[in-house]
């Protein structure tokens, strides 16, 4: 046992965990890191939703700069410690998306909605040029009765003409 410490024990124990929010353009990213040293075995760092820090207090020996945020002063914090970080890992990226990226799903977006647009515009001009169609054939038959209907009308007046004559002028 040194400086009044039990090994085993300090081996077994599991160190702290400190969870807190980054700035707000790293939310959706998870990072986790294992220590050499038997204090902290592992550390986790996770952005979330949450705009408020939550941290698990580290052991007293650790410095606290009150002039930054608590999640700036992790490497300085860690130092302290005595520790050395090994194996960092990015464990989940679901935010940071390239400008191409962005701009592909976006062309693809409105190359799909430009497309369904004009199917959509192709059939309403289908119904315009069937509605059109029939028109013109509605007034080649409304000419033709008009027509039908003219002559039927001279045929008419010249048969009751023939049928009653006018009367003879007055003098």
């Amino acid at each position: 046992m040194e400086d009044g410490l039990d090994p085993q024990r300090t081996l077994s124990r599991e160190g702290p965990s400190l969870t807190f929010p980054p700035p707000h353009q790293l939310e959706g990213i998870h990072v986790e890191a294992t220590f050499s040293e038997p204090m902290m075995t592992k550390s986790s760092f996770t952005a979330g939703p949450s705009s408020q820090p939550s941290f698990t207090e580290l052991p007293s020996q650790a410095p606290h700069v009150p002039d930054h945020a608590p999640w700036m002063d992790l490497s300085t914090q860690i130092s302290s410690l005595g520790t050395r970080m090994e194996e960092p890992a990015l464990v989940h990226d679901s935010c940071f998306y390239s400008m191409e990226e962005h701009l592909d799903q976006y062309q693809t977006g409105v190359t799909s909605q430009f497309d369904h647009f004009q199917q959509h515009f192709e059939r309403i001009e289908e119904r315009i040029d069937q509605q059109q169609a029939t028109f013109d054939h509605l007034e080649q038959r409304m000419d033709r009765i008009e027509s039908r209907q003219a002559s039927q009308h001279e045929e008419m007046m010249a048969y009751l003409r023939s049928v009653f004559p006018p009367p003879p002028p007055q003098p």
